[in-house]
């Protein structure tokens, strides 16, 4: 009872402080980026936002699997979406030089939008096909800097805990590049902080790194084998 009111008083709390932290250390981010186009600098302090807002809520992240990871090699990274959460624990715990997909909405968010763009994030318009097929293009020249990009397929974040249906941008994009998808898996997010809810509680995150799938042996023929495959992998670490 006394942990439930206590929660109560610093939801709002948190909130006011998250939206104060995001625009000082955006507007750090939109400063520093013109000193650093490639935006690998500012990468790390968009991990120290994410650690930092984890901490606060009190979410602890457990990671298994790093040694899946190669030192110095790109990625697709393919990850299950349940929470806001997902988002701060894999920029956060995950040893990469991350680059996200966002929908073009976000980038009108102050300070948070132009920070997102500062750091190397591509925006799309989901709602345009054809222009989403020329920005997910400008999302080569992130490889060619050592970063991986992250793609939640199932585009929004599931409300049960299953997987939701893939969309297929991921996987095109790794089929143009030969990068390599690294599946993950995340647990415990959606305890912590549900699809359209403030109410965040406190917790453990796992984050389950899956073997890497080469994409050589696939095709735009045969992408559905391939979207099939690394679907299995992530559901099978599903709790």
């Amino acid at each position: 009872m006394l942990n439930n009111i206590m929660m109560a008083i610093y939801r709002p709390l948190y909130i006011v402080f998250l939206g104060v932290n995001t625009a000082v250390l955006g507007t750090l981010v939109i400063i520093t980026s013109f000193a650093d186009p490639t935006g690998n600098f500012v990468h790390y302090i968009g991990k120290f936002w994410s650690r930092m807002n984890l901490f606060l809520v009190g979410a602890k992240v457990k990671v298994s699997g790093l040694d899946h990871i190669a030192r110095g090699s790109s990625y697709i990274v393919m990850a299950n979406h349940q929470s806001h959460y997902d988002v701060w624990s894999l920029i956060g715990h995950l040893p990469l030089q991350l680059r996200w997909v966002i929908k073009k909405e976000l980038r009108r968010i102050p300070i948070f939008g132009l920070g997102c763009e500062r750091m190397g994030h591509i925006f799309i318009d989901r709602g345009n096909p054809d222009k989403s097929r020329e920005e997910l293009q400008a999302l080569k020249d992130k490889f060619r800097h050592g970063a991986s990009v992250v793609f939640f397929p199932e585009g929004t974040r599931s409300t049960e805990g299953g997987l939701l249906p893939f969309k297929k941008g991921g996987f095109v994009m790794s089929l143009q590049t030969g990068i390599s998808i690294l599946p993950v898996t995340v647990n415990g997010s959606r305890e912590l902080l549900p699809k359209d809810s403030t109410r965040f509680q406190p917790g453990t995150i796992y984050i389950s790194i899956h073997k890497p799938v080469p994409v050589e042996n696939y095709s735009y023929e045969n992408r559905e084998e391939l979207m099939g495959n690394v679907r299995e992998i992530i559901e099978a670490g599903l709790r």
